[in-house]
């Protein structure tokens, strides 16, 4: 199997230096101990035949040679292959005269070459390994030599050597191999940790930010894991991880106590006396067994009987829209058949008042159907930057048009002409043409007459945020309290003459836009406002 050395940039670890270190260490304590029994006199016990001047003179230099190496490690002035090699060679040339001065391997110093062989090649690939154990088997060949030229020993006495250099070979390679597979393993196991990680720290970001609470809950009923969207509907704080469900929220404690005995059974929404809110729990195990975590996943009730709601209201708006379709056929043809009898000269006073309430009644089912449709048919918004002053100028001009005959009394001075919104300039004319015709027709009774009812247009900004509002105010007899909670529902009206869409119908367009239309509470009148978008 060929073996591919790794990048450059793949060797060059933490973990390579501190062995490169720790060689250069082990080193210093070899030389150390051979210097010590040198001058203790032991060395005749130790080996064989020792020269004790030249054996003490070769372990001084490789001594100080190991301690001229110690700074470049150091302080890594070398990359770590050059150094690796360096080292390598420096033990091997003071070994090898450590061996010579003791008359061959048979001292039993070579076996000193292995360990420098062995932390060297560990961080080396696998061609720079064998280039070492090349190098070693070189120089101990080289020691040999000499010393069988200097003595007259027999060939045969080299095959120690030879023995050596196998021994080199083979552990080079299988170290080399080692510590390459354990670095790829290394490599591996950071990147799935750094993925890990990266996915643990994605969960829970996913996990915080969902509108749905999220609880875990060990074995003993303590919190381990608490979202912000449970945190916000339990009404508990950060700190509550690692404290017992039945303290913190003994409602829940409760029913996840009746769902362990009885898991079959549907649990129903809980009302919870901390955080004054109706959650809808549902519980499920983490594994198998009794002894695994429980998940508590936690919804507002009060949010999902409002999204049921909801999909009620557009299922019957768009009911309300195919039968409002259905009905302009029918519709068109009774107007035109009043018509047509409208147009008989022989008439009496009571036809004429029947004709009366036939066209009066047909025009107004014709007004529900195209405000109906008109909530179906909707075009997107398209929003502009309007200039409030000069666009109600406009829309008042335009405002007393369509009513000739009729007094409309709209004030504008409290308009400040500097500032501007983002709208849809079609919506919001519709909105004030609707807010306008309420205040005109309801108010007219609490006011004295059309004639005597007055609107008041003013503008400004909300602080904070700084919002833009108008404020739309009558001098009408305004709506009573009772009322004010139904004044925008759909096809609620206390005319008899009105279509009850209205007021719905503009806080819908508000909606589109990104405003909103309220009720404001008032001395005298009607006081609505139009809060738009910052």
């Amino acid at each position: 199997m060929e073996l591919a050395e790794p990048a450059r940039g793949q060797l060059e670890t933490p973990e390579d230096w501190r062995l490169l270190r720790i060689l250069s260490y082990y080193r210093l304590l070899l030389v150390m101990g051979l210097v010590i029994l040198c001058a203790k006199g032991y060395g005749p016990f130790l080996f064989e035949r020792i020269e004790r001047g030249p054996f003490y003179h070769a372990t001084i230099a490789y001594g100080t040679t190991a301690l001229l190496l110690l700074p470049l490690t150091l302080y890594r002035t070398l990359g770590l292959t050059p150094q690796a090699l360096l080292h390598f060679a420096i033990d091997a040339c003071g070994i090898s005269l450590l061996v010579y001065t003791t008359h061959g391997l048979s001292s039993g110093l070579g076996v000193l070459l292995l360990t420098p062989a062995v932390g060297c090649s560990s961080v080396l690939g696998a061609r720079m390994a064998l280039l070492l154990a090349a190098i070693g088997t070189l120089i101990v060949f080289g020691e040999e030599l000499l010393r069988l030229s200097q003595m007259g020993l027999q060939p045969s006495d080299m095959s120690g050597a030879g023995l050596l250099g196998l021994i080199l070979f083979g552990t080079t390679i299988a170290t080399s191999t080692v510590a390459q597979r354990a670095r790829r393993s290394e490599a591996l196991a950071a990147r799935v940790g750094s993925d890990l990680a990266s996915l643990s720290q994605l969960n829970q970001r996913i996990i915080e930010d969902m509108e749905t609470g999220v609880l875990v809950v060990d074995t003993d009923q303590r919190i381990r894991l608490l979202n912000a969207a449970a945190r916000r509907l339990l009404g508990t704080s950060p700190r509550a991880e690692g404290t017992p469900l039945g303290e913190q929220v003994p409602e829940l404690g409760v029913a996840m106590s009746a769902w362990e005995q009885n898991p079959g059974r549907p649990i129903e929404p809980i009302s919870l006396l901390g955080s004054a809110a109706e959650v809808a729990p549902r519980f499920m195990r983490l594994g198998g067994g009794t002894a695994a975590q429980i998940l508590v996943l936690l919804d507002d009730a009060g949010r999902l009987r409002e999204q049921a709601q909801q999909m009620n209201l557009a299922a019957l708006g768009r009911l309300s829209a195919s039968i409002a379709h259905e009905i302009r056929n029918p519709l068109a043809a009774i107007d035109h058949a009043g018509q047509l009898l409208a147009e008989s000269p022989r008439q009496d006073h009571e036809e004429r008042r029947l004709l009366d309430m036939i066209r009066r009644h047909t025009s107004r089912i014709d007004k529900i159907v195209r405000d109906v449709l008109s909530l179906s048919r909707r075009d997107a918004a398209s929003p502009t930057t309007i200039h409030l002053r000069a666009f109600l100028e406009r829309t008042v001009a335009i405002y007393r048009e369509a009513h000739p005959r009729q007094a409309c009394n709209v004030d504008l001075d409290a308009v400040a002409p500097e500032l501007t919104v983002r709208f849809d300039p079609n919506h919001l004319q519709q909105i004030l043409l609707n807010l306008w015709d309420n205040s005109f027709e309801h108010g007219a009774g609490g006011a004295g007459g059309r004639d005597a009812v007055r609107v008041a247009l003013s503008a400004g900004r909300q602080s904070p945020p700084g919002q833009v509002f108008l404020d739309v105010a009558d001098n009408g007899g305004g709506i009573s309290s009772e009322l004010r909670d139904r004044v925008f529902e759909p096809f609620f009206t206390t005319a008899h003459k009105g279509t009850g869409l209205g007021l719905y119908l503009a806080r819908d367009m508000c909606e589109y836009n990104y405003a909103r239309l309220l009720l404001l509470p008032s001395e005298r009148g009607v006081r609505f406002r139009i809060l738009f978008a910052a």
